[in-house]
């Protein structure tokens, strides 16, 4: 299966939301997260089960991620529904040894198997390749395939840990060694602030093009909470892109594991796809362009302007998964590079023609985080593999 998978959220309706928009063809599946899901339903938020049984009923995908590296992050407190999960024997993480990470991956398993989801074994957050961690991680995922060499696995880590060149490719080699049969692929923040994609560190996502590329040889990846920032993933052999509605869906935002000092209601910004931009935009920007030209502006979203955020929401999937499948279209590794790289060209030339005529509402920095930094990480990619 390729596509977009729906990460968890804890929006009230994220239920039906995902159902609707698997069952409308705009995505492919979900992926719950201890954190979002509780395992015993509560009021106005279903039992992971529930959400599991819907999602299959309807033939989506259901992935459960125990988020391991998301707990083990300084200050990871927001477990009211994680602790329900009883994934540590002692109540806390604890992976000192042979036996604690032998308990910790059975018990991940167990939960997995109680809601028809493939094993995927969990992780650490790695800063290095050359570590003690990424030795921990090592023996956690061995100990996964011990239990089943048909797990699949995961592995996240930070940009410093994405840039680290020959130890990083010796280190996925490694990994690669354990023939799992699919790859969950997570690029992990320090700190977020908005929801503009942050790709200026060329070198830690070409590093991540450069591991998707080795491992996707034999093994199907999911990049995870990627939205659009997963397209050049894609080009270097990601089938399927992590992505939703809300900032923690889109990145893997780490505040999002914390409790929330003012848990109080938000109204959160009114945003629209635009398609051909591969960008998410304010809506006053959106009827900017609209009022610019109302049948260009068609073309640039890829559809009618959605009057709704819940019309937004499932025009964004739409948007989102065509690119995906357009890309995905290919399967050689230098024709899904051009394939994106001429969508890279037409939105720079469409994001030029919008800052020329509306300087002071499209700007030169919507254009660089949306379209040249992915594409400068492309074209590296693509030079360091000769395509």
């Amino acid at each position: 299966m390729s596509g977009i998978l729906i990460h968890d959220g804890r929006r009230i309706s994220h239920r039906k939301w995902a159902t609707d928009a698997i069952s409308g063809g705009h995505a492919d599946g979900v992926i719950i997260s201890p954190f979002t899901t509780p395992r015993v339903g509560v009021p106005r938020h279903p039992s992971a089960f529930d959400l599991a049984k819907d999602i299959s009923e309807i033939r989506g995908e259901v992935i459960f991620d125990a988020m391991t590296h998301a707990r083990l992050l300084p200050g990871s407190n927001k477990t009211d529904f994680y602790d329900g999960w009883d994934l540590w024997s002692g109540g806390n993480p604890a992976l000192g040894n042979p036996s604690e990470i032998l308990d910790h991956v059975e018990r991940v398993f167990t939960r997995q198997d109680q809601l028809k989801s493939p094993h995927l074994t969990p992780t650490i957050p790695l800063r290095s390749p050359s570590s003690g961690d990424s030795e921990l991680a090592l023996n956690i995922a061995s100990a996964g395939r011990s239990l089943d060499s048909a797990t699949w696995q995961s592995l996240a880590g930070s940009r410093e840990f994405w840039s680290s060149g020959s130890a990083l490719d010796s280190f996925i080699g490694s990994l690669a060694s354990l023939r799992a049969p699919a790859w969950v692929l997570t690029v992990t923040n320090d700190m977020v602030l908005d929801g503009v994609p942050d790709l200026s560190n060329v070198e830690a996502f070409t590093g991540l093009l450069r591991s998707i590329r080795s491992l996707s040889l034999r093994s199907r990846v999911i990049i995870a909470h990627a939205d659009y920032s997963g397209l050049p993933a894609v080009a270097a052999g990601a089938d399927t892109v992590g992505t939703g509605w809300d900032r923690a869906q889109r990145t893997f935002d780490p505040l999002s594991f914390h409790r929330d000092s003012d848990p109080g209601p938000r109204i959160p910004a009114s945003y629209v796809t635009q398609g051909m931009l591969h960008a998410v935009l304010r809506r006053e920007v959106a009827d900017a362009i609209q009022r610019l030209d109302p049948v260009r502006a068609g073309q640039i979203r890829g559809g009618p302007l959605p009057l709704s955020d819940q019309a937004e929401r499932i025009h964004h999937l739409a948007q989102l998964r065509a690119a995906v499948l357009f890309v995905n279209a290919m399967s050689d590794p230098a024709p899904r590079v051009t394939a994106l790289r001429t969508r890279y060209a037409a939105a720079a030339t469409e994001f030029d023609r919008l800052i020329s005529s509306l300087s002071q509402i499209v700007k030169a920095a919507d254009k660089s985080a949306w379209c040249s930094r992915p594409s400068a990480v492309l074209e590296a990619y693509a030079r360091d593999e000769g395509y």
